[in-house]
């Protein structure tokens, strides 16, 4: 280790000895990285059930599609766009990276587009994710440290300890959603420090959503847009998974047990699960302590996310190449490629791929320093999260409409298989260039791509990730400066140059 840390105290022993002993010291292998999960943490699923193994059980098998990308980080074809290598020679997970120069956000963005190929998008907390918390703290590292050089020193202490393990974590904000009329601070789900410890502080109360976090080491946990929340709920930390007295229980999955990977290609990789967590004395030892009762810091989501809102618009983006492609073989398939209109819903769904992509080139290429690191542009990232989340129902619909009834006329594997049934089915529903079978097996791909359970879950994530788009579209506002050119406008008509109070 590059720093010297207490394994057992900060939760990571599992991790710290599955990594022993390792030809990349700093790079959790699949098998490690399931090994590293069965520390003993309390996880329930939707039918009240404790989960004794999450490596082992249908409602977390998306542990098994982040084994595989853990697995790339070794493989020769792609480690390059999921590792870097430090100043000591080492490899380490890309996410961990500390972006100081413009191309490491450049870095950052292939490694998303790598699992975003792996994933399909269908995650909105990839393993690249995670880490996107911490480089938001240290781009707002000034402000912790005029309350608290240790806090300070704690984070940064994080972010090398978290590269050295490849730890995987999920942020944890949002508070459980209840009755509005009661004052957030009186309300009993209130995550707020019950009790001060020598050596570190005791927390009580619940927090929501945190996709992935049964799978993942640590949870990243920041209370931001704070209105009426009082200073013991003012908390910045890293919450180990594993932790005594948290439980996370898990919503009803929308995704069956051990799907057909033929019926079901995408289905059948896993689902990132939700759930709600529920703190009952929780300790957080001091060293991942960033932040207590510092009400400054209730307003900085903006800043503190300015990485993760990043992350979520690249994702969207490249889940959007995905479609067009999709959309283009949709067409091709069904023989419908050379009409007009459906010429047109292809150009729209390429636009938004395409606009997408421009927004992710010039958040990179504008990017501004804050702390000595390079932050993708601010206001440019909010612009193209808006607009990610609002065509978002516009495109899936496209989708659906190209494909007309080929993704309702989809039957399973053993139809096909079937004496009597299948010959007849070849014979009916060829496609244009692909057998019948071929063309029913690429339809349940679409299915589950944007109309299945699964789908429609993630269409539903995607619009109030990180933020709803009404208040997206406040941030907007907020922080485009349009004051330069509202000058212009009002000097080039002849009258006052001075802003409107």
């Amino acid at each position: 280790m590059s720093i010297a840390i207490d394994p057992d105290r900060l939760g990571v022993k599992k991790v710290a000895d599955a990594l022993e002993g390792s030809e990349e010291p700093h790079l959790l292998t699949g098998d490690q990285y399931r090994a590293s999960l069965r520390d003993g943490r309390r996880i329930v699923s939707a039918n009240a059930e404790e989960i004794k193994d999450v490596t082992d059980h249908p409602a977390t098998s998306v542990v098994n599609t982040i084994a595989h990308i853990l697995d790339m980080q070794h493989d020769s074809a792609t480690q390059d766009a999921l590792t870097y290598v430090g100043d000591d020679g080492a490899r380490r997970a890309i996410g961990w990276q500390v972006p100081t120069k413009r191309e490491h956000l450049w870095a950052k963005r292939d490694a998303t587009r790598m699992i975003t190929l792996e994933t399909l998008g269908m995650y909105g907390r990839p393993p690249d994710y995670g880490p996107l918390m911490s480089m938001g703290f240290l781009a707002v590292i000034d402000r912790v440290e005029a309350e608290n050089r240790e806090f300070a020193d704690n984070m940064r202490k994080y972010v090398q300890m978290s590269g050295d393990l490849n730890l995987l974590s999920t942020d944890l904000i949002a508070d459980p959603q209840s009755d509005r009329r009661i004052p957030r601070n009186e309300k009993p789900g209130q995550l707020r420090i019950v009790e001060d410890r020598p050596d570190g502080i005791v927390v009580r109360g619940a927090k929501v959503a945190g996709s992935i976090g049964a799978m993942c080491h640590m949870l990243t946990l920041s209370t931001v847009l704070g209105e009426g929340v009082s200073d013991d709920a003012a908390i910045w930390a890293a919450v180990p998974t594993n932790s005594a007295g948290l439980s996370l229980l898990l919503r009803e999955p929308t995704v069956g047990a051990n799907p057909n990977p033929v019926d079901h290609p995408v289905d059948a990789k896993g689902e990132e699960t939700d759930q709600f967590y529920l703190f009952d004395n929780v300790f957080i030892p001091n060293e991942l302590v960033f932040s207590v009762r510092n009400r400054a810091l209730l307003d900085v989501y903006y800043e503190s996310g300015a990485y993760m809102l990043w992350s979520i618009m690249m994702r969207l983006g490249f889940r959007a190449e995905i479609f067009a492609g999709v959309a283009q073989a949709i067409t091709e398939i069904l023989g419908t490629d050379k009409i007009p209109g459906v010429q047109a819903a292809v150009a729209e769904i390429t636009l938004y791929a395409q606009t997408l992509r421009a927004y992710t080139v010039a958040t990179i290429e504008e990017s501004v320093e804050w702390c000595g690191i390079q932050v993708p542009n601010p206001p440019l990232v909010t612009a193209g999260r808006l607009y990610s989340i609002r065509e978002y129902p516009r495109i899936t619909y496209l989708m659906k409409d190209l494909s007309g009834q080929a993704l309702i006329s989809r039957w399973p594997e053993k139809v096909w298989n079937h004496p009597e049934f299948g010959p007849m089915l070849e014979s009916f529903l060829p496609g244009t260039g692909v057998t019948a079978a071929e063309k029913n097996r690429f339809f349940s791909f679409v299915w589950d791509l944007v109309s299945g359970a699964h789908a429609n879950r993630v269409a539903l994530f995607e619009n109030v990730n990180a933020t709803p788009p009404a208040y997206v579209a406040h941030l907007v506002y907020e922080h485009t400066d349009r004051s330069e050119m509202a000058r212009f406008a009002r000097e080039y008509a002849g009258i006052s140059p001075e802003s409107h109070t």
